[in-house]
């Protein structure tokens, strides 16, 4: 059985330094892009942060009963010794800020925006990581996505640092002067100076020799929140893999928490960030048809949530199956974004060009909560079961989460495949 997969390309204007940039870790890539994973080892945040922080050091007996406002707390238990700051301690900051209120803090354009160049960059991975503490090629990467914000317009940081044009005298688009470069990326995430022998771009005349070029893979966070307390922000949501293919993965919870720093030109810098794990339970899930299995193989509704690209659902009425359906039901009452599903039979390509594949699905989140959507699908011979999976996801989400239960997927369109005209779904994620 098969299925075809995602059309369409998703275009990114990227702009990339001179020389080439190191593309760092960020956890598993779903294309065979330039990501890998690499540890980043924990430790203090400079002090320059530390003092921006304004917090004094809890002294004496029983300030470890007192939860730290700061990076500048004694051992409460949770990984912060002597003022450093570890990656446990901002794991529990940001599980303590998740259990608040959400709020709309008037720095939310500009948090966005931050977060914007690091899931853009694609630093994050969920082992996480100090922006103090960044080896030297994601600090490069992270640093070239702040500098496209620079030389851009309409944004938090244009024109944040003063640029000339390249001209003939140098091979680049712009020149942007180191120093002020240093400084502006010390505010923004604690980033230590970089030196001719430890920097990802093209220097000279104390100079960065900028020009443009061609588009990378990118991650983004959407359905951004923000919480804040005395001395933190926390930005999160969940953040998606994209590239100019139109592959899309989905990456988990992005969390960035930013420190309060009054010694900053914009008042914070990034502290921590991490993906987070958290996938949204299925506890069971029903269907109106199932094809009979065959040959060793099921069709059942249980393979839409097993985690395996190998095996797929397939209605089993006469016909493509417009009007069959599937009902996830949650492990209890949560909000939900959004559904990715992954169309057709993407074990092979084979069996994705033999059998069929949604072409519009109506989702019912809930609570009259409905959307309807055309979904695509795309495949070529020869083509390999994770890349089809890539190709073939589709989101299916709303401007705003909604409390439910039990989500519904009811196939409104369909189209056959060359030899049967079952219509297949691999995989659904509620997230």
């Amino acid at each position: 059985m098969g299925c075809k997969g995602l059309a369409g390309s998703l275009l990114a204007a990227g702009l990339v330094l001179a020389t080439a940039c190191g593309q760092p870790a960020s956890g598993t890539d779903p294309a065979a892009t330039q990501k890998e994973s690499s540890s980043v080892e924990e430790g203090a945040v400079s002090e320059a942060a530390d003092e921006a922080s304004g917090k004094e050091l809890p002294e004496g007996e029983g300030a470890d009963e007192k939860e730290p406002d700061s990076a500048n707390a004694e051992n409460d238990g949770s990984g912060q010794e002597d003022g450093a700051v570890t990656d446990q301690w901002c794991k529990d900051r940001i599980d303590a800020l998740r259990k608040t209120d959400p709020v709309l803090p008037a720095e939310s354009e500009l948090l966005a925006e931050m977060g914007k160049c690091v899931t853009f960059a694609r630093v994050l991975d969920e082992k996480g990581c100090l922006f103090s503490e960044l080896d030297a090629g994601r600090q490069g990467s992270l640093r070239a996505q702040v500098l496209k914000d620079v030389l851009s317009e309409e944004n938090a940081f244009s024109g944040a640092i003063p640029f000339q044009e390249g001209g003939e005298t140098y091979e680049a688009d712009r020149l942007i002067p180191v120093s002020e470069t240093v400084t502006f990326m010390k505010e923004l995430f604690g980033a230590p100076d970089f030196t001719q022998e430890d920097h990802y771009e093209k220097i000279e005349d104390d100079f960065i020799l900028w020009s443009y070029g061609d588009g990378e893979p990118w991650e983004i966070i959407e359905h951004m929140q923000f919480f804040e307390d005395d001395a933190y922000y926390l930005l999160t949501g969940p953040a998606f893999y994209e590239d100019n293919g139109g592959s899309v993965k989905y990456m988990g919870y992005a969390d960035l928490l930013f420190q309060k720093n009054p010694d900053s030109r914009y008042g914070v810098t990034l502290l921590y960030g991490r993906y987070r794990d958290d996938r949204i339970e299925v506890a069971s899930v029903d269907t109106s048809s199932e094809l009979p299995g065959q040959d060793g193989k099921t069709y059942s509704g249980q393979n839409l949530i097993d985690g395996d690209y190998a095996t797929a659902w397939a209605e089993g009425v006469s016909g493509t199956g417009e009007g069959e359906s599937v009902t996830l039901k949650l492990s209890g009452r949560q909000p939900v974004y959004g559904v990715q599903i992954c169309n057709g039979y993407v074990a092979d390509a084979e069996l994705f060009a033999k059998n069929g594949k949604a072409a519009k699905v109506r989702v019912d989140f809930g609570n009259g909560t409905v959307k309807e959507q055309e979904i695509s699908g795309y495949g070529f011979e020869g083509a390999e079961r994770e890349t089809l999976a890539e190709m073939n996801l589709n989101r299916v989400e709303l401007d705003a989460p909604v409390e439910t239960d039990a989500i519904t997927i009811t196939i409104t369109g369909a189209e056959a495949g060359s030899d049967y005209d079952d219509t297949c779904i691999s995989e659904i994620r509620v997230y």
